[in-house]
């Protein structure tokens, strides 16, 4: 009776542990929330910002918790380590990348508040006559076991170019162009 017991609670804890689903929401600016998940480690994850006119990437941050990861004897459940990092990229061109936040155990990861890593100096990307494709990646490595959380990538986003505001204000009337490099002609004004 004992053994069919515990067979029971055994095969009811795997049941419930197959269950439980890991996700890490992967964050950034442009990328709609909830859109990007990892649900394993080790992950690599990308998402790209077609037609875009600016990204400023300022640095990663991450908080989390993990059901464990194997390590040595007597460790429970506290073994191995716990890597995530970001790059962002402009046009398949140059590629910034943050260091790396490290969480040395599963008990770190589980108990350390919000952790953020910045650039510094910021990395700019930004359009000038076409718009540009921004390339964001994730990656997560280590053995933690089932982790959910946050890991963000920081900064600013800016999909178009800002409206021109203002206002010009000529005289009316006829009005020679200058020589080169201009075309020859006149250009009229006229006030509506």
């Amino acid at each position: 009776m004992k053994t069919s017991f515990l067979l029971s609670c055994l095969l009811a804890a795997a049941l419930a542990s197959s269950g439980a689903k890991a996700d890490i929401l992967l964050g950034a600016p442009g990328v709609p929330a909830g859109t990007r998940i990892a649900t394993k480690v080790p992950f690599k994850i990308t998402y790209t910002l077609p037609n875009s006119f600016k990204f400023i990437f300022s640095g990663i941050q991450a908080k989390g918790d993990t059901l464990g990861a194997p390590g040595a004897s007597c460790s429970n459940g506290n073994g191995g380590q716990f890597h995530l990092k970001a790059s962002v990229s402009g046009n398949g061109g140059a590629t910034e990348r943050a260091g790396q936040l490290e969480f040395r155990n599963i008990q770190d990861y589980n108990l350390s508040p919000l952790q953020t890593l910045l650039v510094s100096p910021v990395a700019v990307f930004q359009a000038t006559t076409t718009p540009i494709t921004i390339s964001l990646k994730w990656a997560g490595e280590g053995n933690a076991h089932k982790p959910n959380g946050i890991f963000n990538i920081l900064g600013e986003y800016q999909k178009d170019p800002p409206v021109p505001t203002g206002s010009l204000s000529f005289s009316s009337g006829a009005w020679i162009l200058a020589e080169s490099p201009n075309p020859e002609g006149t250009v009229t004004i006229v006030r509506q």
